[in-house]
């Protein structure tokens, strides 16, 4: 039998702002500059002869960036999980397991996971695979290179009979600097998250610790229905689940746990300073007389001179210049500027869609310009809008539009303009990518204003 992964993929890393956003979570942005993305990384992690197909359980605002991923990948999975709104990791873990058969050997994985050295990650879970044979739960726990604030720990027994495998003692939820570096010289591990277990004893452990959010899961379980490639999890049942990690739910309470300990470098990434621990300096950035700051830019080039102890951060949308050090205070400034009067400043420039995607190049009063990038053998739906018009210019490919009563072909070079309220659609036939550019023009030009009257993609 084959170990089952389980991708949690429902984060949104707030403290990555604005590398990480609403639109495009830390999972699915391209941190390394390196044209992949953590979750694209995850999915080459588990392609090979030891794992099954993978379930991917995620929220419906990143369904498109999950797509897209697959696509790039072309990688092949089992279900893809969407909930109806974000409740944490225990409920992901509960209703995961009415998708699976009662022998499986689950592997639960965070997907905006950093880890070197494959070989030695895969040889951990097959040893951590063999102990969950036996009605055992399991978790990775990685060999701490230094005292850490930001990760959970795990104090193990010395005493098991497997090789860097031993009985958990107990958990500490993120400690304060001083516990951090007494739980560093005693060889604590690092709380991977990462937990690997059989499935009909996953679902006694939460029939015994934590049986409300199982009934309420199994009740969602029974709702859900089938929508394109995706598997929308029902709303009864989901909506009256507590929002709570499965480290509370399950993983603290009384009974036996194995933990497989991993020699590899490793990170979840989760502030500006671990990514500042494995590169310094990312993209198009110059730093002179530059000390302990972590610059990233992947638009205009980013130069700085005689500072230090700085995050500079410079992406299409916003450049932030924050104190090192101050993870907090990113989730804090995050909450502050997230209101309506700062729409168009939150707006951000590139969205997936699940014909492909489109970046915003250009806005101002009256007018947008938008890039689209239409896969092969996609479309967007037939639709209209009532508050503007738009002009289409086909940059690269071919593309077959219906406009109004018409339908004909553009070529490269070749344009046309659709009224307002005139019903439209393109269409990608070929094998080849499409890029077109679409000016806007008009009273409103938010992507609200739309009458869709067929579409592939049930929105």
């Amino acid at each position: 039998m084959k170990i089952k992964p389980i991708i949690l993929s429902g984060g949104s890393g707030t403290r990555l702002w604005p590398l990480s956003t609403k639109n495009k979570p830390k999972q699915f942005f391209d941190i390394f500059n390196k044209k992949t993305n953590l979750f694209e990384d995850t999915l080459h992690r588990i392609d090979n002869t030891n794992f099954a197909n993978p379930i991917i359980i995620s929220n419906k605002n990143q369904r498109f960036n999950i797509l897209k991923s697959i696509r790039n990948c072309k990688t092949k999975y089992d279900k893809i999980l969407l909930e109806e709104s974000p409740k944490n990791t225990a409920p992901a873990f509960a209703i995961s397991s009415f998708f699976c058969k009662n022998n499986e050997i689950l592997c639960f994985l965070p997907s905006d996971h950093h880890i070197k050295n494959k070989k030695k990650f895969i040889n951990a879970l097959s040893k951590a695979y063999k102990i969950a044979l036996d009605d055992k739960l399991v978790i990775l726990g990685l060999k701490s290179k230094e005292p850490n604030e930001n990760y959970g720990y795990i104090k193990y027994k010395k005493n098991h009979r497997y090789k860097n495998c031993f009985e958990v003692e107990s958990f500490i939820e993120k400690p304060k600097k001083v516990r951090a570096i007494k739980l560093h010289k005693i060889d604590a591990l690092w709380n991977s998250g990462i937990v690997i277990v059989k499935n009909s004893y996953l679902k006694s452990l939460f029939n015994q610790f934590d049986k409300k959010l199982f009934l309420l899961a199994r009740k969602s379980f029974k709702c859900s229905r089938k929508e394109m490639e995706f598997i929308l999890l029902g709303k009864k049942g989901w909506d009256q689940i507590s929002s709570i990690s499965f480290d509370y739910a399950i993983l603290e309470r009384e009974f036996k746990k194995i933990v497989v300990k991993l020699d590899v470098m490793w990170s979840d990434l989760g502030t500006f300073e671990s990514i500042y621990k494995i590169k310094k300096s990312i993209g198009n950035v110059k730093n002179v007389n530059t000390e302990n700051c972590f610059t990233f830019s992947n638009h205009k080039i980013l130069i700085t001179h005689s500072v230090k102890d700085l995050n500079i951060i410079n992406t299409k949308d916003i450049t932030l210049v924050s104190k090192k050090g101050e993870v907090s205070a990113i989730k804090e400034l995050v909450k502050k500027i997230h209101n309506p009067d700062n729409k168009i400043l939150l707006n951000e420039s590139e969205s997936n869609r699940p014909w492909g995607s489109f970046i915003n190049l250009d806005q101002g009063n009256g007018y947008k310009v938008k890039k689209l990038h239409i896969l092969p053998g996609q479309k967007i739906s037939l639709q209209k809008h009532l508050k503007r018009s738009e002009h289409w210019v086909v940059i690269q490919g071919s593309a077959f539009i219906i406009k109004g009563k018409k339908q004909f072909k553009l070529n490269a070079n070749q344009s046309t303009f659709i009224k307002k309220g005139e019903i439209h659609r393109i269409e990608n036939k070929s094998k080849k990518d499409l890029i077109m550019i679409e000016v806007q023009t008009g009273e409103y030009l938010e992507e609200d204003d739309i009458i869709r009257y067929k579409d592939i993609y049930k929105r």
